[in-house]
């Protein structure tokens, strides 16, 4: 089966980097992770997404949200899906902001997150 696409998983937290990489290739993507945003530029380079699941709340490094502009930069056209356990309303703002393609915060069902990713990408939508 070919890949429906790349995407870069970024988060601090293990266990939500490993469910959400176990999501994304069952259902046909390729997937790379890393736990700051310094991997994700080195990942950029060396990895190719089409799309950054991006947590904007990593400790220790830039946040997701600044460094969202940069990833652009890098990749146009790079898709940018800010994903976060912080209040809605914020995470709506820094959305728009920062303009990534869309925002979901953690804890959403999973056919969210993957409706979501396969809109941005083009696929079709499956239930």
């Amino acid at each position: 089966m070919s890949s429906k696409g790349n995407i870069l998983v970024v988060d601090d937290e293990p266990h939500i980097l490993k469910m959400n990489k176990d999501l994304l290739e069952k259902s046909g993507y390729t997937v790379a992770t890393a736990t700051n945003t310094m991997g994700a530029g080195y990942l950029l380079a060396g990895f190719d997404p089409d799309l950054v699941l991006l947590d904007i709340m990593l400790p220790g490094t830039l946040s997701g949200d600044q460094v969202c502009e940069s990833l652009r930069a890098l990749k146009p056209g790079l898709k940018i899906v800010f994903y976060s356990g912080i209040d809605e309303g914020r995470l709506k703002a820094l959305a728009e902001l920062h303009k990534a393609d869309a925002f979901i915060s953690k804890g959403t069902r999973p056919t969210v997150l993957l409706n979501t990713i396969q809109r941005l990408l083009g696929g079709s939508v499956s239930g």
